[in-house]
């Protein structure tokens, strides 16, 4: 069944009282040996993004669907399959229904729904979706709590390493998610998912609050995955930097597969999306088994 990276936050609700006693048994044992090495990195070092067995297997397959907010129609005859280790961007106006789409098929959104004739998700999936307002992350916890809570299974010294990778150092570690910038909470997120193990990695506009430096090191990390991968950006410059291979534009509410990544580049500024019609027509909606 598909699962996706929002349930690092609801674990996060739900056992926080642990992580906090597992922290504080990790510092006891472990603190001499961060005073003596101090991971202290001075910029963000190479980060390794995990991704499960690479089979070409299908991964997601819509066909002949729509998606709905309320009576209208979003967007129209999608037709799409995504498999393992494709790597795919969309790009389409905003309020064009590009961040809808991915919430309607792999999370429970109430004000849009997709329709489909058929609607088909591996199992089992491992989704991670990083969106733009970084919803994985507990505001009200610590930073090392965040990432100790997505990554259970990873020992103190190296949840502080993957921190430092991403410049969070020393009392920084302490701080709660609420004061942190939105760069911050970028870094933060990056850390989080960067040692998880994924099928298919969703990033909606991921260089958006990010100094430069951290953006290069995120595109280093994306060029190492494998996985399967799916970006929504504006930013060229990035997408242009992390190997599309499929790109994907939203025009007069029709999800338009390009042939290359360039042929998506210059249709960038041209996309306009213009008002549908009601639709009176039947089409079966497909319950989505996400948890």
């Amino acid at each position: 069944m598909a699962k996706i990276l929002y349930y690092f936050a609801n674990r996060a609700s739900s056992t926080a009282g642990h992580a906090a006693k597992r922290n504080q048994a990790a510092v006891a044992q472990a603190a001499h040996q961060v005073a003596e090495t101090k991971v202290r990195t001075a910029k963000a070092t190479t980060v390794q993004l995990a991704e499960t067995s690479q089979k070409r297997r299908t991964l997601l397959e819509i066909r002949d669907g729509r998606l709905r907010v309320g009576d209208s129609i979003l967007i129209r005859n999608i037709q799409l399959q995504v498999v393992a280790g494709d790597r795919i961007a969309i790009a389409g106006a905003n309020g064009s229904g590009k961040s809808s789409l991915v919430k309607a098929i792999f999370a429970e959104a109430e004000a849009v729904r997709l329709e489909a004739a058929d609607l088909r998700l591996a199992d089992p999936l491992a989704v991670v979706y990083l969106d733009q307002t970084y919803g994985l992350i507990e505001i009200h916890h610590g930073v090392l709590d965040n990432l100790q809570v997505a990554n259970p299974g990873l020992p103190y010294q190296q949840l502080r390493q993957q921190l430092g990778h991403f410049l969070f150092f020393n009392q920084a570690v302490d701080k709660p998610a609420s004061v942190l910038s939105g760069g911050e909470l970028a870094r933060l997120a990056m850390a989080m998912i960067s040692v998880a193990t994924i099928d298919l990695l969703i990033l909606d506009e991921p260089t958006n609050n990010l100094d430069i430096e951290t953006v290069e090191t995120i595109i280093g990390a994306i060029n190492d995955y494998r996985g399967a991968l799916w970006v929504i950006s504006h930013d060229l410059d990035f997408l242009s930097q992390i190997e599309i291979d499929r790109a994907l534009t939203l025009k007069h509410q029709t999800l338009h597969i390009q042939s290359s990544y360039y042929g998506c580049k210059v249709r960038l500024c041209a996309i306009r999306i213009t008002p549908s019609p009601k639709s009176n027509s039947q089409t079966e909606i497909k319950s989505l088994p996400i948890r």
